[in-house]
């Protein structure tokens, strides 16, 4: 369920995003009055930090601390058949090897990650060509709690990476694994790399990565529940 205190906190950021519907990234920077030579960070910069207000949040507590919310920003791609899906798996956070190994799912950072978030929604692709920034469509949001159904997907998900991790094998971890995370690779290259358990009480470099909403999820349980009435026909 979801308390009456979110709802009125989300309230003015619905309003925002409500009214943005359909407008151009373009069209929302001359509102804002904003140089494009000026805005480096991108859409999703633009719409966290300069529409919504939010300062970008690097830190492990969540982007509306309040109440636990976090923001994701979810790029659509429209194919020539008509069907909108998402353009990219989504970033959740980093992970920590030597923590995950030591966590349970009743102690794992992850669900706090995942328990409440705030979906942006734009169009960037259109039959098979990426759009301009500028050309890009503020589409719809939509305010994710996870049912216990859905949790049970992201622990199992989640209990198989850890299983990979704690026994050595974290470099063989692969984006094809789970229903709902991957463990997708994150990092300068191939040879920027951090500590993880041997599985034998060591430690071995392995390649950095951070668990990812996969494109499933995102087009299972969130697409469904947008209007996607300004990207249609």
């Amino acid at each position: 369920m979801i308390s009456s205190k979110v709802i009125e906190y989300m309230r003015p950021l619905f309003d925002i995003i409500g009214n943005s519907k359909g407008k151009t990234i373009g069209q929302i920077k001359g509102e804002l009055n904003i140089e494009r030579s000026k805005m480096v960070k991108g859409a999703s910069g633009l719409i966290v930090e300069n529409l919504l207000g939010i300062a970008n949040n690097n830190r492990n507590e969540a982007d509306i601390p309040e109440i636990g919310c976090e923001i994701k920003i979810l790029p659509l791609q429209k194919n020539r058949d008509g069907t909108i899906k998402a353009k990219e798996p989504t970033a959740i956070q980093m992970i920590n090897y030597m923590e995950v190994a030591k966590e349970t799912w009743e102690t794992a950072k992850l669900r706090g990650k995942i328990a409440l978030t705030f979906w942006v929604v734009y169009l960037a692709k259109r039959d098979g060509k990426s759009l301009n920034q500028n050309e890009y469509v503020i589409v719809d949001y939509f305010l994710d709690h996870p049912d216990d159904i859905q949790n049970g997907v992201f622990k199992k998900d989640w209990e198989e990476i850890r299983a990979y991790i704690k026994t050595g094998r974290a470099d063989e971890l692969s984006c094809s694994m789970g229903n709902y995370l991957e463990p997708k690779t994150k990092g300068v290259n191939n040879q920027d790399k951090t500590d993880a358990p041997d599985g034998k009480g060591g430690t071995i470099k392995v390649r950095r990565r951070a668990f990812y909403y996969k494109k499933n999820y995102t087009n299972t349980v969130i697409i469904p529940q947008l209007d996607l009435s300004s990207i249609k026909g």
